[in-house]
């Protein structure tokens, strides 16, 4: 894989890491939204909370209090209350009620602007009823009341306690947070008005206001980290689709090079092999080897490619020779012998100017070198000789031994391997020796069967 293949991976590795933690991101800002939104909140006189309060008192001036005599019955007074709920945090309460806990004989005769959720404790258990008591009929009651002209009072004993549910048609909720605009309130008032038999005003300090805070997604600091994290990985995803489109038609123009580089040498080796019919196919043989080695070496997939190229033309320096001797089908002079070896070093000296694929020139120059320094051009041993040099070294060697020459049929299988073990450390590197014994055991490679 190209170093652009390795950064694109990344790339989208990173890109999707990213957009997971961005999703979890969001996903756990809109649980802890949830919470917030739907956890239930208490604020009482003895306990009042930071984010919210609620004051009953007496409406001041004279017009708050008056006395009402009714027939039969002690003298009673009667009280304007004011309830001034009020918002205290940044985010909105979407929901309020209250509950007023009663400590004394009294009655209740209407309330502003919402509704009245009435419990009385009699004999029988206790009594509930909504009340709306701006706009109701007394005979709609199921609680005890005493009715005075056009004023119902209804009583309220010890141990009793009502619940004040304001009404959302009166704007009563959602109240907003103090952190919004000056046009806006972040108070409610409600009225009530309660008989007792004495002239001083009750004090009623015993209530419960359970209110619900709204916080909106914007209001969440978290929420604008990830909604930046957010547009920078819409600005990756742009970057990485400008390369990945630069990068394709890169690589696109890369495999119209490859397929020209491989054909062009696909036909040189063709030039090479022509000269002589028992040889033909030679080069690409000894490449496929060669690459199956490469394999077993552990190279790269563009290592192996590479190394299929230099093994192609590993024997471009035949084109040199004469055919005369070349094709000699008897046995060759010191002269003609020596003819014959020059060819590796007339393949490296064709193949200086090819700068394409790295080591090339090795692949011609010291595929006849051996392992043990008895080798040719230049006598080079062991590890010194290029690693390329020694793989074409044992598949060259091995398929002079499986194919037919002019002057031999090709060798039985138990030759082969006898060859390859005993000039394992000799003529060959001993673990490019090992490499090809298993590929045979393997079945990759069949002794006795020229490849086309």
């Amino acid at each position: 894989m190209g170093n652009n293949a390795k950064f694109l991976k990344r790339y989208r590795i990173l890109m999707v890491i990213m957009l997971l933690i961005i999703i979890a991101g969001f996903i756990g800002c809109s649980v802890y939204i949830y919470v917030f939104n739907n956890r239930e909140r208490v604020c009482t006189y003895a306990d009042p909370a930071d984010d919210c309060s609620m004051e009953i008192a007496p409406r001041g001036g004279d017009s708050s209090q008056w006395k009402k005599a009714l027939s039969g019955m002690p003298t009673w007074y009667a009280t304007i209350y004011q309830g001034t709920f009020t918002n205290n945090s940044p985010y909105t309460i979407s929901y309020w009620s209250m509950r007023i806990n009663i400590h004394e004989t009294c009655c209740i005769s209407n309330a502003w602007c919402g509704s009245l959720e009435i419990h009385r404790n009699t004999e029988d258990g206790e009594n509930v009823q909504t009340v709306d008591l701006r706009n109701f009929s007394p005979s709609d009651l199921v609680l005890d009341y005493l009715q005075d002209g056009s004023d119902t009072l209804i009583f309220l004993n010890e141990g009793d306690y009502i619940v004040y549910l304001p009404g959302e048609a009166d704007s009563e909720y959602p109240i907003a947070g103090n952190s919004k605009s000056a046009q806006e309130t972040s108070n409610r008032v409600i009225g009530l008005i309660f008989y007792s038999y004495h002239a001083t005003p009750t004090i009623f300090d015993d209530f419960e206001v359970t209110y619900y805070l709204h916080k909106g997604l914007t209001q969440v600091p978290a929420f604008w980290l990830f909604a930046a994290l957010g547009l920078f990985w819409v600005m990756l995803l742009i970057a990485y689709i400008a390369v990945f489109a630069t990068d394709r038609a890169a690589q696109k123009r890369i495999k119209q090079d490859e397929l020209i580089i491989e054909q062009s040498i696909r036909v040189l080796t063709r030039f090479v092999d022509a000269k002589d019919s028992y040889t033909n196919g030679h080069s690409y043989r000894v490449a496929e080897y060669s690459k199956m080695l490469g394999e077993k070496l552990g190279f790269s997939k563009e290592e192996c490619r590479q190394l299929f190229y230099i093994a192609l033309l590993h024997d471009c320096g035949k084109v040199t020779v004469p055919d005369a001797i070349l094709k000699k089908p008897g046995a060759l002079t010191e002269e003609e012998y020596a003819t014959i070896k020059s060819h590796s070093a007339m393949g490296a000296k064709l193949l200086d100017d090819f700068t394409s694929i790295q080591g090339i020139r090795d692949g011609a120059l010291y595929h006849h070198e051996r392992y043990d320094g008895k080798g040719y051009p230049t006598g080079k041993s062991g590890e010194d000789i290029p690693l390329v040099g020694r793989i074409i070294c044992v598949a060259d060697a091995f398929d002079a031994m499986n194919s037919r020459r002019c002057y031999r049929d090709r060798h039985q299988r138990d030759y082969i391997i006898q060859e390859l073990a005993e000039n394992r450390g000799k003529q060959f590197d001993p673990n490019i020796v090992d490499c090809i014994l298993e590929l045979i055991l393997e079945g990759r490679i069949i002794i006795g069967a020229e490849q086309a």
